[in-house]
């Protein structure tokens, strides 16, 4: 063996942690999606299970290197690095440093992007992507989000306080109730006439909620709402409800 030989591979062998003639690739930091999986059916909010490698997930406030949070958003893809992360019903922040969450959708086809962001919410080369369908298949199903929507709005108040982060509950609760009525096929015919306006009830007043500027013009469009019930001494399609999917909506 010559020695510019001996010398190349000598040198090669030294440095072979890092490759010798093989671009390797320094960053293979990933987020994925754990739960739902690319394909899924689900009623409901959707539940996330999410997982990193090579990054550490913790919580917003500080901008840390190989650090970050996780951020979901529904139907409005993932964002180069270095966007900022909006915050709406579309956008949601895990700042808690969270693995496990939910986003609420309506009905329908949705894609769902999962990009890491930083302490201040700036999007990081960090994403996962899944499609899922939203859809109600059976009477179990009917009643579990019924009783998911009934738990929502009685966690949901309108005042000045945080009404933004408000707003987006109360649109979260439209979108179940938007859920509830694409799958009015589950609830008994002799029912369904009554039932069915109560949905639209519910969604009028998120609608009301979501679409106010301040809290007081929040409150003012849901009794407006109110006052255009026609009958608000129990409300439509109660009685069935409440027997069929064993939920007491006066709680």
């Amino acid at each position: 063996m010559n020695r510019p030989t001996y010398l190349v591979l000598a040198t090669c062998a030294l440095i072979l942690v890092a490759g010798c003639g093989d671009d390797a690739d320094e960053d293979d930091a990933s987020v994925m999606f754990v739960s739902p999986a690319d394909g899924d059916t689900v009623a409901g909010s959707v539940e996330l299970v999410m997982a990193a490698d090579g990054v550490t997930i913790e919580e917003a406030g500080e901008v840390n290197d190989g650090a970050g949070h996780f951020h979901v958003m529904a139907d409005a893809g993932c964002l180069a690095a270095g966007a900022p992360i909006g915050k709406d019903a579309d956008h949601v922040h895990f700042g808690g440093g969270q693995s496990e969450g939910v986003v609420y959708l309506g009905p329908g086809d949705h894609e769902l992007c999962l990009q890491a962001g930083d302490g201040v919410h700036t999007a990081l080369a960090l994403t996962d992507t899944v499609s899922v369908t939203v859809a109600i298949s059976d009477r179990d199903e009917w009643c579990a989000v019924m009783g998911e929507l009934d738990e929502l709005i009685e966690s949901l108040d309108v005042d000045e306080d945080e009404f933004a982060a408000q707003q987006v509950g109360w649109e979260n609760s439209g979108r179940l109730a938007a859920q509830l009525a694409a799958g009015i096929d589950h609830v008994d015919a002799a029912a369904a006439g009554d039932v069915e306006p109560a949905l639209g009830l519910a969604g009028d007043m998120a609608a009301a909620v979501t679409e106010a500027s301040d809290a007081d013009s929040a409150m003012a469009a849901v009794d407006a709402v109110f006052e255009a019930a026609a009958d608000l001494d129990e409300i439509p399609g109660q009685e069935w409800i409440e027997d069929t999917c064993d939920i007491n909506l006066e709680d």
